[in-house]
């Protein structure tokens, strides 16, 4: 008697564990790489003016369109970005490099001041975030305002996405 009460006790048992499992709520299981890589990668919409694409960008907190610029070799803001930093206490003497010279698209060399940015955020506060960033200054008001390569070489890729009107920064 003790031994067939045991077994049904067991069989018993056996079958409440396996229910048990069968109710559990069916999902498939989360891809994790996908979800990381959803996350690592920030899409930034740009706009096309005079066929050079621009895209919103934040210098110290303060918001402008920089055209994102692959042939330039850093970042290249005009004196206006800089008085408008200044002007907004973004900026300060502190924040001065020195001079640089710099070779311009039609091969001349000018001399600019170089500047360290304290942040400079691209694609929002859950985009690429990056932090003491030089910048040359071009010493006139109606420079263009260029990313170039000194930003795009801080993430692992970029991907320009011409259907889609859209750049997408992929991070380290």
């Amino acid at each position: 008697m003790k031994k067939i009460t045991l077994t049904l006790l067991s069989i018993v048992l056996f079958g409440a564990i396996i229910s048990s499992c069968d109710t559990k709520q069916k999902k498939p299981p989360v891809n994790l790489k996908e979800k990381l890589e959803q996350n690592s990668v920030v899409k930034v919409p740009y706009t096309e003016l005079g066929g050079v694409k621009t895209i919103p960008v934040k210098l110290n907190g303060v918001s402008l369109d920089m055209i994102f610029d692959t042939g330039c070799s850093g970042m290249s803001i005009s004196l206006n970005e800089l008085l408008t930093m200044r002007k907004n206490g973004k900026f300060s003497e502190n924040d001065v490099v020195g001079i640089t010279e710099a070779t311009i698209a039609d091969g001349s060399v000018v001399e600019k001041g170089l500047i360290n940015l304290n942040e400079v955020e691209i694609g929002g506060k859950d985009g690429i975030i990056l932090h003491n960033v030089q910048a040359s200054v071009a010493l006139n008001q109606i420079a263009p305002v260029l990313l170039g390569n000194g930003v795009i070489d801080a993430v692992a890729s970029v991907e320009v996405d011409n259907i889609d009107k859209s750049i997408k920064f992929r991070r380290r």
